[in-house]
Order: structure tokens, then sequence, then C-alpha cells
């Protein structure tokens, strides 16, 4: 009964999170925003967004050839449609719940290639480790080279508006209770993870660490590294062009510098990470990126919403269809004869 509460919770929170910063940005717009927002939609140029679709169907083949690289130690070497179509019903998994993709894509490919589910979770978790490093050290450079223009933000949304209501005496009171409300809510939350969760935590973090050296070695026995570089360098330039190429789609972008572009790319990453599929996280997290570099939220909101769409309804095609075909060539393969692994 706990399991099951903690799983809907892991699938509720992060989706109402999702639908509540909808509804906080959506309500402040009035009529000639929204007008506004129906105009850009209508004014983009759509030959980026193709081109950004294109990007996206090569990351996620990439991302195929990759994982047969990886099992290729362990002995296996599925065919490159399996491989494709268990990446797809992954991604579209994920839509659903979170991490679920992971499950799903090592589940269907143990039972279209015979392939035991140990082994290809542990190339999977290889890749994640592999592709949370990217994205952290993306991150860095981007707080690294936009330092000063991040700074200016945190000031003016946050500082500025602190200082602003500790200069009355409402404000005060109102920030105190808030802070202290907060404080009694942190230091309950310590005081029961003290005192039933220590060695749950300690067994996780145990659990992941050893996962992460599995990974690592998992890497190193790779026969063909140099291909595995090459597709995991791929990956991460088909996901930044991915982002990239939609400036051009509008006039307000497409003047922007690469700065901007790495910024919107790395901050919507992590909207997509803690909210399943980004729903709502996503185009708000690139509005408020936007705004940034001039651009005004109407056009930002716009913007996200345009980019998120597009690559979601990609992941949905390529998912629904690859559910379909694996079903079916994987049929027609049994009937020749068994799967080879």
């Amino acid at each position: 009964m706990k399991n099951a509460l903690i799983n809907i919770l892991k699938f509720v929170l992060p989706l109402s999170l999702g639908i509540f910063l909808i509804w906080l940005i959506s309500k402040d717009l009035t009529d000639e925003d929204i007008n506004n927002i129906k105009e850009s939609f209508r004014t983009a140029d759509y030959k980026w967004v193709v081109l950004s679709l294109i990007f996206g169907f090569l990351s996620h083949l990439s991302r195929a050839m990759r994982w047969i690289i990886l099992l290729e130690p362990l002995g296996h070497k599925p065919k490159l449609s399996n491989s494709f179509y268990t990446v797809m019903i992954g991604y579209i998994a994920n839509l659903a719940f979170p991490r679920l993709g992971e499950v799903s894509r090592c589940g269907a490919m143990s039972r279209t290639e015979n392939i035991p589910f140990t082994a290809a979770f542990g190339t999977v978790v290889a890749e994640r480790i592999i592709d949370l490093i990217i994205l952290l050290s993306l991150t860095f450079i981007v707080i690294a080279t936009q330092f000063e223009l991040l700074g200016n933000f945190v000031q003016t949304h946050f500082l500025s508006k602190a200082q602003g209501m500790l200069a009355d005496d409402e404000g005060k009171l109102t920030t105190i209770l808030i802070v202290g409300f907060a404080g009694l809510l942190a230091l309950a939350v310590i005081g029961y993870f003290l005192r039933s969760k220590a060695k749950d935590f300690y067994l996780k973090v145990r659990s992941f660490m050893m996962s992460f050296a599995e990974g690592l070695i998992t890497v190193k026995n790779v026969k063909r590294k140099g291909a595995f570089i090459f597709h995991t360098l791929f990956i991460w330039l088909m996901y930044v062009l991915m982002c990239y190429v939609c400036f051009f789609a509008f006039p307000e972008t497409s003047g922007l510098g690469f700065g901007a572009v790495l910024s919107c790319f790395v901050f919507g990453s992590f909207g997509i990470v803690f909210v399943q599929g980004g729903i709502g996280a996503y185009p708000v997290i690139i509005m408020m990126t936007l705004e940034l570099y001039g651009i005004s939220s109407v056009t930002g909101f716009a913007f996200g919403w345009l980019v998120w769409s597009a690559q979601t309804l990609l992941i949905l095609v390529l998912g629904f269809l690859s559910l379909v075909l694996i079903s079916a060539t994987n049929k027609r393969t049994k009937k020749d004869g068994p799967v080879q692994a």
C-alpha cells in the first residue's frame, strides 16, 4: 500500500507542478497577449521546426546505435530496428510516468532479442551516467559564461523583492512567518528522515554508487570506443541543434547568440527531467530564460510551446509506430525461425 502511494505521488506531483505552472502563467495573460501568442504561431517559419524534428530523429537513431555498442561486450548484438523501436518505446513511456521508460525499454529489448533484462538495464544505467555528466558539464559552462546575466536575474526577481518585503513592518512579519514555517517544516522533515529513513537513504546511496561503478565498467569494456564517443557527442550535438534551429522560426529570437541557445537548452532540459515530458515546465522555463535576453514573455512562451510541442509530437508518433512495428516485425521473424541474440 505504501509503495503504491509513493508511486502515485511520483506521477501526480510532477504532473501537478507542470499544470500549476501553466495556470500560473496563463492566468495573467490578457486577450492581447493571447492574440499575440496565436499570431506568433501563425507567422512562425515552420521549415526550421521541420529541421529540428530531423535532428531529433537523428539523435534517437544514434542513441539506438550507441545502445548496440554497449550491448556488444555482453555477447549480444540486437538488430538496429529493434534497438530503435525499444528506445522510442522508452521515450513514450517516460511521457506517462517518470523513469518508467528505462524499464519498458529494457523489457521490450529482452522480449524481442532474448537479452537478459538485468544486462540490458545495466547498459541503460551506463547511458544515463554519461548523459548526466554531459548535462552537468553544459550546466557549468552556462553558469560560467552567463554568470553576470544570471546574477542580475536573481537580484531583480528574488533578492530585490525580498528586500522590498523587509522594508515595511507588514512585509517583515510576512517574511518572518514564511521563513519560520519553512524552517519548522524543514526540521520536521529532517527529524522524520533521521528517525526512520537513515538506513533506507544509506542503502539507496550505496545502490546508486554501485550502479555508477557498474555503469563505468560497462563503458570501459566497450569494444568500439571511438564509435561510442562519436555517438555520444553526436546525440548531444543533435539535442542542441534541435533547440538552436527553432530560434530562426521567430524574428524576435533569430538574432540571439549561442549563449541564449545553450541557456535555453540546459534549463529546458532540467524541466524535462523533473516533470514528465516537461509538460508545463518546459515552456515556462524557456520563457523565463529568454526574458534574460530581452525577449518578451509572450514571444518566449510561444517559443517554448512550439519547441516542446514539436518534439513531443515526434516522440508520440515514433513511439506509437514503434509499438506497432516491433510487434509486427518480430512476429514475422519468429515464424521464420528463433530470434537470434
